[in-house]
């Protein structure tokens, strides 16, 4: 009787430790579980930034790469500018090495293509080249005077009166002067003075200056018609046979050869490839 006494409060304490034990391992797990929904929300939410970061970035690259291109466009239409229009459009391909923008970087890979095969002037080369011309303008030899000596025969002379003695003597007269070289003396240009020699050359100079402004403008057909003038007035006023003056036009000629306004490609693939996108 003893025993069973102390049996039952055994076994009411042993219910209350498994009961509080029992619910210290639910807690548990309770708090285990708000953990891992909170790692696994965590994650989600990462998720989520990850694919509205991406989706940002790649409208951010869209933006990017059509003002690049349309820049590109302007710049060719506007100031003819292929070094500038080729630079906007290797901009824009570096932003297209995802697989969303693999047509604009085959339609951009055609486009820098076409530039790339225009022949461009270097405008600071030709400008030097005109200021070194310019200043050897000084260095050449006006060409000297000179009488003009022209070679004439008398072929014909008229008669006057209708006698015989006229005519046996005109017809001596003709025989002896069929033969006779009369030389003239014809009005030449004279050599220009100091001065006028002093504006010459600084017309010429004028001319090539203004041929500078021209490249720096893009006018080829300023550029032209002040390089014709130039060589004209030096083949009219300075010896031509002088070594200096030969290289001089030689050297312009090579000037001439450049031309500011090439023939331009368009870029419509590029352009095209974005309004697909």
């Amino acid at each position: 009787m003893k025993y069973k006494n102390l049996i039952l409060p055994a076994i009411l304490i042993i219910l209350i430790i498994a009961t509080v034990l029992g619910k210290y391992k639910v807690a548990e797990l309770q708090n285990k579980l708000i953990q891992e929904r909170a790692v696994v929300q965590d994650l989600q939410n990462q998720n989520e930034i990850q694919k509205r970061n991406y989706a940002e970035t790649i409208s951010w690259k869209a933006i990017a790469i059509e003002h690049l291109i349309r820049m590109a466009d302007l710049t060719l239409n506007t100031t003819k500018d292929v070094k500038t229009a080729l630079a906007f459009l290797l901009a824009a391909k570096k932003y297209t090495n995802e697989k969303e923008e693999l047509a604009i970087n085959h339609a951009l890979n055609r486009d820098i293509t076409s530039l790339q095969a225009v022949i461009v002037v270097d405008p600071e080369e030709l400008i030097l080249k005109i200021d070194i011309v310019s200043q050897q303008i000084d260095t050449l030899p006006i060409m000297p005077s000179r009488n003009t000596i022209e070679s004439t025969t008398t072929s014909t002379i008229i008669e006057s009166q209708p006698t015989k003695l006229l005519n046996r003597l005109s017809a001596s007269i003709v025989k002896a002067l069929k033969d006779i070289v009369i030389v003239r003396s014809q009005a030449v240009e004279p050599m220009p003075s100091p001065q006028q020699e002093t504006i010459l050359r600084l017309n010429i100079q004028a001319k090539l200056l203004q041929a500078e402004l021209a490249v720096m403008q893009r006018q080829n057909k300023l550029y032209q018609v002040c390089l014709t003038q130039v060589v004209s007035l030096i083949t009219k006023y300075f010896a031509c046979n002088n070594t200096a003056t030969v290289n001089i036009l030689h050297m312009l000629q090579e000037l001439q050869q450049a031309n500011l306004q090439p023939d331009l490609p368009a870029i419509a693939e590029s352009l095209m490839a974005i309004q697909k996108s």
